[in-house]
């Protein structure tokens, strides 16, 4: 094995040939991509690092903006949706940093997923399809080997897991295939999990499209398409 800062090199090198790989003659598969480049999940920073090399420009801006700008609108908005309140229970006794994480957490709620066809068939996501497919919250002492069995046959997508309690998250993870990618913080991991789907080319999954499409487009200020509720949503943030 390569010493990390190495392999760091080697990737930043390689993420335009990568990105042109990935992309040429239709989409690839997560197993097929992760086999041509291995490192590009086992090895940590890899995702944000290619992602900044593509898009130099949106690269932080989930970082800069999320507590400054984004994390108390979102609460208040979030406040005024009964499906809201569990989360929203004794938030001005909260770290701020908890608040982020709970604001993470709403955006599910305040950003609906609408009927979407598949193959002849129309489909609505519960509310809870929608929040678990972005983020899904399990105790601390979940067995991981089981979890990633389940995941890998139930959600095919990069989402995000939070270890922890009702209200706090103790360990996040990005799970893609059959791994658990730790990061430092749920807001890394949300930030790590959204570049994972611009590197590898994947479209957002139905089932929290919206969510994602926020963050691409009012967040990291990249172009997408934006539903009824995430036009209302963008119009109260600029108020």
């Amino acid at each position: 094995m390569w010493p990390a800062n190495q392999v760091a090199d080697y990737m930043k090198e390689t993420a335009i040939h990568m990105a042109q790989w990935i992309r040429a003659n239709g989409t690839k598969s997560i197993e097929e991509i992760t086999c041509e480049f291995p490192r590009l999940l086992d090895t940590p920073g890899m995702i944000s690092q290619d992602f900044s090399v593509l898009f130099p420009d949106h690269a932080e801006r989930l970082f800069q903006t999320w507590k400054m700008s984004f994390k108390d609108k979102i609460l208040c908005f979030a406040s005024q949706e009964k499906k809201a309140q569990e989360l929203l229970q004794n938030l001005d006794s909260l770290s701020p940093e908890v608040q982020s994480d709970v604001a993470l957490r709403l955006l599910p709620v305040i950003l609906p997923t609408p009927v979407y066809k598949k193959g002849m068939k129309m489909f609505k996501p519960s509310l809870e399809e929608n929040i678990k497919s972005f983020i899904e919250f399990k105790h601390v002492g979940t067995n991981m080997v089981e979890y990633l069995k389940e995941a890998e046959l139930t959600k095919p997508f990069p989402f995000v897991l939070g270890l922890g309690d009702d209200s706090q998250c103790h360990q996040a993870f990005v799970v893609v295939g059959k791994q658990a990618l730790h990061q430092n913080t749920l807001l890394g991991a949300v930030d790590t999990c959204f570049k994972l789907f611009y590197v590898l080319d994947i479209h957002f999954p139905k089932q929290c499209a919206p969510v994602w499409e926020f963050l691409q487009t009012v967040v990291y200020k990249l172009p997408g398409t934006e539903s009824p509720s995430l036009r209302l949503l963008r119009g109260y943030l600029s108020c």
